[in-house]
């Protein structure tokens, strides 16, 4: 299979992105603060969209090397992680751009800061962030699940899946916002652990 080291590598990349686009994107909060944040920090919100583009862009591209790990068993709940992830990673992207076009029309005059005031009380706009984190964290939990079934990477790749989300929801009530991003690190390794047992399995 010529395509699967690329389809490999490119999981990689994008799980890497993702990891450090998770340390740098903040958390969604319920007083809309994210959106009136990203008008006033433009900068680094365009490292966060340029990170959250290639990890959503890296994991559709990779993730199909991963559905070879279940070619004997649980194949179809591999599928629907995936779809998950690749929904979850795209949303979130889709966010960042959004931001960042809001930021670059108010430095350019054509948003107000009523507007600005308008859409971060906007609960489509919390929702959608809110449900791109959801939707790829049930992704991560059910890739696990598949992964605990099919045994064909090492164990320590589930449970680091299965780790991330949990340390998640840990992190946001006991860290400080500038380390909450940091369990994305077990995302990551597991996201690289898995390529690296598919193209272990395609070889011959």
């Amino acid at each position: 299979m010529d395509w699967l080291p690329v389809s490999a590598a490119a999981l990689l990349t994008g799980a890497t992105a993702l990891f450090f686009g998770a340390l740098v994107t903040p958390r969604p909060t319920r007083d809309g603060s994210l959106v009136r944040r990203a008008v006033t920090e433009g900068e680094s919100w365009t490292v966060v969209a340029a990170l959250l583009t290639v990890g959503a862009v890296g994991l559709v591209v990779g993730l199909p090397c991963l559905l070879t790990l279940f070619q004997r068993t649980a194949f179809r709940t591999a599928l629907a992680a995936a779809v998950l992830l690749a929904a979850g990673s795209v949303m979130l992207a889709a966010f960042a751009q959004q931001l960042l076009l809001l930021r670059s029309l108010a430095r350019h005059g054509a948003v107000t800061d009523r507007t600005v005031e308008a859409m971060s009380e906007n609960d489509v706009q919390q929702a959608l962030i809110g449900a791109g984190f959801l939707v790829f964290y049930v992704g991560e939990v059910v890739l696990a699940l598949a992964l605990f079934r099919a045994r064909t990477t090492p164990a320590w790749v589930p449970w680091a899946l299965v780790g991330h989300v949990v340390l998640v929801l840990v992190a946001l009530r006991v860290l400080p916002e500038d380390l909450q991003g940091a369990p994305a690190l077990l995302m990551a390794a597991a996201f690289a652990g898995a390529g690296i047992a598919a193209t272990r399995t395609a070889r011959p």
